[in-house]
């Protein structure tokens, strides 16, 4: 596991450090809106119920990360966690439940890449993923590529090359 990656402000999203693919990310609460997520939203229902209720009362304690990979638009998608983070961003928007003190104060982000993360747009060059180990950089690049070319032929309806 990558060290934790302490965000301070919205710029220091832009600069995310993966170590072979993998980030994990500490934020403030607050700065989540800086962050374009995906199947992030969880709808109405007793478990979300009973998530808003416990963070009403004890606040919201990350005892677990919220696992997300970045998407082909360079989107966090939301694989685990969907749930504590719905409920956490809903109780942030509550003034009477925050009056005498903020519930939720941080968010704790396990992120990792795919071969088709970003593969419709170009990624930030501080988020690349550099692995060590030369072989599995030129792997790497050569995955996003393909995925690249993928996108683009899904797009615009025309074959693969070599189909």
């Amino acid at each position: 596991m990558p060290p934790i990656f302490r965000v301070k402000r919205a710029e220091d999203l832009e600069r995310i450090p993966f170590q072979d693919g993998v980030a994990a990310i500490e934020m403030p609460a607050k700065l989540i809106k800086c962050v374009e997520l995906k199947n992030d939203y969880r709808g109405d229902s007793r478990r979300l119920e009973a998530l808003k209720a416990t963070i009403r009362r004890d606040g919201f304690q990350p005892f677990e990360p919220i696992v997300a990979r970045i998407g082909r638009k360079g989107r966090w998608v939301i694989i685990d966690g969907g749930h504590r983070l719905t409920a956490a961003r809903e109780i942030m928007d509550e003034f009477w439940t925050n009056l005498f003190g903020t519930k939720v104060k941080i968010f704790y982000f396990v992120l990792f890449t795919t071969e088709d993360s970003w593969a419709k747009v170009d990624p930030p060059l501080e988020m690349v993923p550099q692995p060590v180990d030369p072989r599995l950089r030129h792997a790497m690049q050569v995955a996003w590529d393909d995925a690249k070319q993928r996108a683009r032929s899904l797009e615009s309806g025309l074959p693969l090359s070599g189909e």
